[in-house]
């Protein structure tokens, strides 16, 4: 089933039946991945491919060496693997490490005349003056059959939950981020970039007694409350 397009429907974005559409899509395009951990979901989405890093920075130099810097990890797992970043200075010294990286404002409308068989976007859009500029660019980049990956903060999660409840309601998150990206603003986001969201993924490992029970927990409250980022796949709309 693929995604709804609220335009189908009416020029209104609160028409009911679009908004029962969607209501009915967002289950299905749910996958729950409660037995592996965000990086390890990761390589197992870029292993032996061809892959796109946007962002592969992550604000500082101190992570370039950290066992979890997922670039690192990204360009060893993939077959092939370029990565992008604005930050000129970190992307010289990226490449004097080994790295093959460029200086690409990935909102952009440059074509880096390459095409691939992954796109990663790891807790970008969230940051960005233009997150359609930016989906629109990872999706002219796809190979035929490609798939783009963008992970994000869940704002829905207990992790924030918790922060919004201790600090009487003023949750101070990063400080650079402009943008919850919730299913719904993915989809249309999406639908602006000439893309199809085909799913979302919700990942994290638990111990098989806490699956146990978070499956037990999940029949009478939202899944989305256990896990704290979102993994959204998008396609070219055929």
């Amino acid at each position: 089933m693929n995604m709804p397009d609220w335009t189908s429907f009416s020029d209104d974005p609160n028409n009911r039946e679009a908004k029962a559409a969607v209501r009915a899509w967002l289950p299905i395009a749910r996958r729950i991945h409660n037995d592996v951990d965000l990086l390890g979901f990761i390589d197992q989405l870029v292993r032996g491919q061809r892959v796109l890093d946007i962002g592969v920075v992550s604000h500082s130099a101190r992570y370039f060496d950290r066992s979890d810097w997922r670039h690192g990890r990204i360009a060893s797992a993939a077959s092939y693997c370029l990565g992008l970043d604005i930050l000129t200075s970190l992307v010289e010294e990226l490449n004097t490490r080994g790295f093959n990286v460029r200086c690409v404002d990935a909102t952009s409308d440059e074509d880096l005349g390459e095409r691939f068989d992954v796109v990663f976007i790891g807790d970008v859009v969230e940051h960005v003056n233009n997150p359609v500029g930016l989906l629109a660019f990872a999706g002219r980049h796809l190979a035929p059959g490609g798939r783009l990956y963008a992970t994000t903060p869940n704002p829905f999660s207990r992790k924030f939950f918790r922060q919004f409840h201790r600090n009487n309601g003023a949750l101070v998150a990063n400080l650079d981020h402009v943008a919850w990206i919730t299913p719904t603003l993915a989809m249309e986001l999406a639908r602006r970039a000439g893309l199809n969201l085909t799913a979302y993924h919700l990942v994290k490992r638990f111990s098989p007694l806490m699956r146990h029970f978070k499956s037990l927990a999940w029949r009478f409250t939202p899944p989305e409350y256990s896990f704290p980022d979102y993994v959204y796949e998008f396609a070219r709309r055929d």
